[in-house]
């Protein structure tokens, strides 16, 4: 159904923006992470968009979501408040890699979390699930919207 790979990922340092709430409304936070980084002439050094998912949201109803809007940035980069810095650690991952729109990466998340880890006698390890939007929503039609669903493993 969707395809899956387990991965090694690099760490990563990120400058995000905490959001709180639905997982869904986290489009709006990437806006302001985006316009102040740009507004500091960063964001052409920046990477990817990436999506850092602290809480489990079927244990945590969506008010209480805690996730950063993130941009992965090099090493010798500022991070100036309200930006906060976020550090990934990397390790081993599942990797799901999602095409389509946004409104469909629920049903990614259920395969993986479902069917795959279990078939595959993985299992969900410690830190964050992230997701690396491969390209963005402003320049790609949503069918061709590519995010990778990465949940680190034990």
């Amino acid at each position: 159904m969707y395809e899956v790979h387990i991965s090694e990922k690099p760490p990563r340092r990120l400058a995000a923006l905490p959001h709180t709430g639905s997982f869904e409304e986290i489009g709006a936070t990437f806006g302001q992470t985006c316009q102040l980084l740009e507004e500091r002439g960063q964001l052409g050094r920046a990477g990817c968009m990436i999506g850092v998912y602290w809480d489990n949201p079927i244990l945590v109803p969506p008010g209480g979501l805690h996730s950063h809007a993130g941009i992965d940035i090099p090493a010798d980069m500022a991070v100036d408040p309200p930006l906060e810095e976020v550090r990934l650690s990397g390790g081993r991952h599942a990797v799901l890699r999602y095409k389509g729109p946004y409104s469909g990466l629920g049903s990614a998340y259920r395969y993986l979390f479902a069917n795959w880890l279990p078939q595959n006698h993985e299992l969900q390890g410690e830190g964050p699930v992230i997701e690396i939007y491969r390209n963005a929503s402003m320049d790609t039609p949503s069918d061709q919207l590519v995010t990778e669903i990465c949940v680190p493993l034990l």
